[in-house]
């Protein structure tokens, strides 16, 4: 089974005389440890389809899939309250543009230790503890939110 599975993703938004397509068909399946790059040009759905994974399509916008699945969760049929437990813990999304994401006054370290207190329940010590065991290749180890970025790789929690 796929971590995550994407099948015939559609997401509308009402224009004049009709809908707005702004994705249209997307259907990817990613398995444990796999890496997606997607690309593309401004305005091609890049974000929105990453919103709409999310359940973070705003109003009056519609998403429809055949499936939609991240763990074997249906994120279609999830109540808001269910797809809060997985969304932010198990999946989460830097927007494009990262310092609006990130605030450039705090540490990454400090903004990870909040989201894993916020996320998972836990306290300070615990939520730093769980961030220090993140692995970061120290060459280009990033202090602020500003700086540049690099890849983690954190166990699960």
């Amino acid at each position: 089974m796929a971590l995550l599975d994407i099948e015939e993703l559609t997401v509308e938004f009402p224009a004049q005389g009709g809908a707005l397509r702004a994705v249209d068909g997307v259907s990817l399946s990613l398995g444990e440890g796999d890496v997606l790059g997607i690309v593309g040009e401004s305005g091609s759905g890049k974000s929105v389809t990453m919103l709409a994974l999310m359940g973070l399509v705003p109003f009056p916008g519609r998403v429809r899939a055949k499936r939609l699945a991240f763990a074997g969760h249906d994120l279609l049929h999830m109540s808001a309250h269910e797809r809060r437990r997985v969304i932010g813990r198990d999946v989460a999304m830097i927007f494009q543009e990262p310092t609006t994401s990130l605030n450039p006054c705090f540490t990454i370290g400090f903004q990870l230790t909040e989201t894993l207190r916020l996320h998972l329940g836990l306290d300070r010590a615990a939520a730093r503890a769980a961030r220090r065991s993140c692995s970061m290749p120290s060459a280009s180890r990033p202090r602020r939110a500003g700086s540049a970025t690099s890849r983690t790789r954190c166990p699960a929690a």
